[in-house]
């Protein structure tokens, strides 16, 4: 079973196990071509954050413990704009725990999306991220933007996928593409997601 939490500001402790799931998580991540989460990325004084934790309980998934196994960060600026940043351990995946905590979270009441204020919410996803595609489907996020990622040698470019010129001119120098880095957006609606 997995408990979910909402929470404001994370514990000492918790912000030490948030840092071991991010490192236990960024080897895999790296070598499967995904994004890696970033604590410090769009933050500032601008901001207010949302973090949602959950925990496997013990016994699940052969635990014996209460471990952190997930997070979700949602960083709201002024205007409602969003960014989030979600991270599971890897083989607690595919089980629907991004899914449990976004609408444990979207249970919150209020302004905006789970009374953060937020009326758009914007993520990257790196290379096929097939967990990303289905949960922006499931939510109705749609694509708003691209990027390749192109290399040559130990070269990286990073081109808009739309400006021909670009791509034509990296392919000409040589650059290789790579992979896709999508952004899903998200424009919240007016109703709760459960009810």
């Amino acid at each position: 079973m997995i408990t979910v939490e909402v929470r404001d500001e994370l514990s000492e402790e918790e912000s030490a196990e948030l840092s071991a799931l991010i490192s236990s998580s960024a080897v895999y991540d790296e070598e499967a071509g995904f994004s890696t989460v970033d604590l410090q990325a769009d933050l500032d004084d601008n901001h207010e954050v949302f973090q949602v934790l959950a925990r496997s309980t013990p016994g699940f998934h052969g635990s014996e413990e209460t471990p952190l196994v997930a997070y979700f960060r949602l960083a709201v600026d002024r205007a409602g704009g969003a960014v989030a940043q979600m991270l599971v351990k890897p083989e607690f995946r595919s089980l629907g725990i991004a899914t449990l905590m976004v609408e444990t979270l979207s249970e919150r009441p209020g302004e905006g999306f789970a009374g953060t204020g937020a009326v758009s919410i914007s993520c990257w996803a790196r290379g096929n991220h097939p967990a990303a595609d289905r949960m922006s489907r499931r939510f109705g996020a749609e694509v708003e933007g691209a990027t390749w990622t192109l290399y040559r040698g130990s070269e990286k470019l990073i081109v808009d996928p739309e400006d021909e010129g670009a791509v034509l001119r990296a392919r000409h120098d040589g650059f290789v593409h790579d992979q896709t880095d999508v952004r899903y957006v998200w424009r919240v609606p007016a109703v709760p997601l459960v009810g």
